[in-house]
């Protein structure tokens, strides 16, 4: 996909989900007091059930992602607990006891592979922009939005030689950086990141079960979706290598 049409689809994404993210209503806390004290008592099949609740009815936090994590991972789901500390990482991102139990969680991967190390530019990006919450990030873009709105609406009243000069310095510095961030936006949400959520899955050479098997994926190993047909996903790994697994193995970010 080009980086104008992951701009469009960022802005759809933001458009989308921009406001109700950040003015989401809040559940009540008995939900998460009665979590909690399963939690505590070791009952972590029930503290699940308590905590999707408020994911059945629109509500995303970075804690009760985090804290759906933590359960998983004292089941040792690592699938389940990568996938949700994955999806806690895109609202809470800074997070001390997240990255430690991410950590962790990621230790416990069989046959984990070494990550593929990323161009200096996507490096410096990714340090510029990973502590920033996915809601910052879309409040970001449309700050860039408006910034280029409203020099293009002021340039009208400039005189032609102020407003060659500054107008088109100020226009393209906002749309490099608007089209960076909706291609990081994009990554984020919009991407196919996901997450082997299966033990051990079998990734085919074609979309049925009589296919080749071309390569092993492990629980908790991260890939991304390419492609689906049926009840199957076309899946990538980090190293370019492609093949065909069952969509219930697969756990979307």
């Amino acid at each position: 996909m080009n980086l104008i049409s992951k701009l469009f689809t960022a802005t759809a994404i933001l458009c989308a989900f921009a406001f109700p993210s950040i003015l989401g209503a809040m559940p009540g806390e008995e939900t998460f007091k009665k979590a909690a004290a399963f939690y505590v008592e070791g009952k972590y099949d029930e503290a699940i059930k308590e905590y999707y609740k408020p994911i059945q009815e629109g509500y995303e936090s970075g804690n009760l992602y985090y804290n759906m994590g933590n359960c998983f991972l004292k089941k040792n789901n690592i699938g389940y607990a990568i996938l949700y500390y994955e999806k806690a990482k895109r609202l809470i991102p800074a997070d001390d006891d997240l990255k430690a139990n991410y950590e962790f969680a990621e230790s416990l991967i069989k046959n984990r592979q070494s990550a593929t190390s990323r161009p200096w530019l996507n490096r410096q990006i990714d340090r510029v922009y990973n502590p920033l919450t996915t809601n910052a990030l879309m409040i970001l873009i449309l700050f860039f939005y408006v910034m280029i709105f409203a020099v293009l609406t002021t340039g009208i009243f400039l005189a032609e030689r102020i407003r060659k000069k500054y107008s088109t310095i100020a226009i393209s510095a906002a749309a490099a950086l608007l089209i960076i961030s909706s291609y990081v936006l994009y990554e984020r949400v919009g991407g196919g990141q996901s997450v082997v959520l299966a033990e051990k899955v079998e990734a085919r050479y074609e979309p049925f079960d009589k296919a080749t098997v071309f390569f092993t994926l492990y629980e908790g190993m991260k890939v991304e979706v390419i492609d689906s047909d049926g009840q199957w996903y076309k899946i990538k790994r980090p190293d370019g290598k492609a093949g065909w697994t069952p969509k219930n193995d697969i756990g979307l970010i």
